[in-house]
């Protein structure tokens, strides 16, 4: 293992310890107290929150903008995989699968940068958007898209240029130290948020909604 590769795993221990630490904050927050009368069943409640309640048509808006919708699926569905892909290659194991995989994989990862990509500039020209927007915003989208650009690149062209393999590397260390502390972390704090959700209208029997009969 070469030493920019060591250095990427301190900043993913960085990032992890200090996401254990939110963790452990909102575990010591304890569940949420409603002082209603329980008329419905949390369980379910949480379950159709963190499910059906995402699909597009189920939420305030989304389904009047179904390609941002479609995009940020595939900019998130590609960042965890940038996540999965970068623990493979610390211990080459990227190298025991077939090279149409990377090829794959990569064009994949492109397609999730291209998405990113997209967001930003919609972020930056819509004035609504933009109102609400603020540096850490910006940041965080860069991060995220050159992290699966980079590992996309890395997937496709692994092994043909040393100078690929350290950019890789380093753009990896800085979103493993920025990630706890900028907006990033909402990627622990998003099934908090959504738990919450299911919590309160599963309680007030509002979710899962009623069919009609």
């Amino acid at each position: 293992m070469k030493i920019i590769q060591i250095i990427s795993l301190v900043a993913l221990a960085f990032c992890l310890l200090m996401l254990l630490a939110h963790f452990i904050r909102l575990v010591k927050l304890g569940k949420p107290k409603d002082l209603s009368q329980k008329s419905g069943d949390v369980s379910k409640g949480i379950l159709y929150s963190n499910t059906v309640a995402m699909m597009p048509a189920n939420k305030e808006s989304a389904y009047m903008h179904l390609p941002t919708y479609s995009a940020g699926i595939l900019f998130h569905t590609g960042i965890f995989l940038s996540f999965l892909l970068y623990l493979l290659s610390l211990f080459n194991l990227n190298q025991y699968y077939p090279q149409w995989l990377n090829l794959l994989l990569g064009l994949y990862l492109l397609v999730g940068s291209v998405c990113g990509i997209s967001l930003l500039i919609k972020r930056l020209v819509n004035k609504n958007l933009h109102s609400l927007a603020n540096p850490d915003d910006y940041i965080s989208n860069i991060l995220a898209t050159l992290f699966q650009l980079f590992t996309a690149l890395y997937l496709i062209f692994q092994n043909s240029c040393s100078l690929l393999f350290s950019l890789y590397y380093v753009v990896a260390i800085i979103l493993f130290i920025y990630m706890p502390l900028g907006k990033l972390k909402h990627l622990l704090y998003y099934f908090a948020a959504r738990y919450h959700l299911g919590f309160f209208y599963g309680w007030r029997n509002v979710w899962p909604p009623h069919k009609e009969q």
